[in-house]
């Protein structure tokens, strides 16, 4: 499965170094102009531990 850039991210920054969702919010934001709902984001976590 090819991954793209708000998975990884939320594995590195979520899973691995424990920041939070609106941590993540403002990096997307800020490093490639992501303006991401914090409900999707939420989701894809809940979607990423599953797998």
């Amino acid at each position: 499965m090819n991954q793209d850039i708000v998975t990884n991210t939320l594995k590195t920054y979520f899973l691995e170094k424990g920041k939070t969702i609106k941590v993540i919010q403002r990096y997307l934001r800020i490093k490639y102009r992501l303006m991401m709902d914090e409900k999707l984001l939420e989701k894809r976590i809940q979607n990423i531990s599953v797998n």
